[in-house]
């Protein structure tokens, strides 16, 4: 562990609001205390020569959710129902991307951080959808079922093949970069989840696990599997 107490260290990225100013979210937080670790802040306006030095005190990196990602990062144009997005947010955390797969260290995307895994690794995204989410406002979620992929390390953590989630989201992957894989869809088709193969605890997850934290097991084993990932 990096940290001289041997408490395991969990990088985060803070939420940002319309003004530029920036928190983080408790569940996040709530996340990282249960399971016995703490939080490395990565500002979205750190200095680009600041992040390799953070990226070495982390035993693993959570990308949270948050605003759209700038779809000029995938190549496209941006299209009406693109929703506000955060240009110092999309330099900093591309940056950091590339040092925390350089260096092994578990990886959690979650909601955008499952988007940007996919982005930085060369995958597109789907700007618009609908169904997922009650509005853009709503702190209330949409529940649904996914199906999950056989042999993948989700469907270990779930206990089966379908479990329920929460949706907050309108935007999801289009083109998967290579080197994912597709381990969760929703009945509708979208994608859910990605993983990458290997022994590495490289996931990705469209819905929040850290808001249903308390009251479902399957959120709670998502990060507590993090957690035993890391050295």
């Amino acid at each position: 562990m990096n940290n001289t107490q041997g408490i395991p260290r969990i990088g985060l990225l803070p939420y940002s609001r319309a003004d530029g100013s920036q928190y983080f979210p408790q569940d996040y937080l709530d996340a990282i205390e249960m399971v016995g670790a703490e939080m490395v802040p990565v500002m979205h306006d750190a200095p680009l020569d600041t992040l390799y030095p953070l990226v070495i005190s982390m035993d693993a990196m959570i990308f949270s959710g948050g605003c759209d990602i700038d779809p000029v990062h995938y190549g496209c144009a941006r299209e009406p129902g693109c929703g506000r997005i955060d240009p110092r947010r999309d330099q900093t955390e591309l940056a950091l991307f590339d040092l925390v797969l350089g260096r092994n260290i578990p990886v959690l995307g979650i909601c955008r951080g499952m988007q940007l895994l996919n982005v930085a690794l060369g995958g597109t995204l789907k700007q618009d959808i609908s169904g997922h989410r009650v509005s853009e406002t709503s702190d209330d979620p949409i529940w649904h079922d996914v199906r999950l992929e056989a042999g993948s390390r989700l469907a270990a953590l779930a206990g089966g093949p379908v479990a329920r989630v929460n949706s907050y989201h309108h935007q999801v992957l289009d083109r998967v970069a290579d080197g994912l894989v597709v381990t969760a869809r929703a009945m509708d088709g979208e994608i859910e989840a990605v993983e990458m193969p290997g022994e590495r605890f490289f996931v990705g997850v469209q819905w929040h696990p850290e808001k249903s934290l308390k009251d479902d097991a399957f959120s709670a084993n998502i990060f507590k599997a993090l957690r035993a990932a890391m050295r």
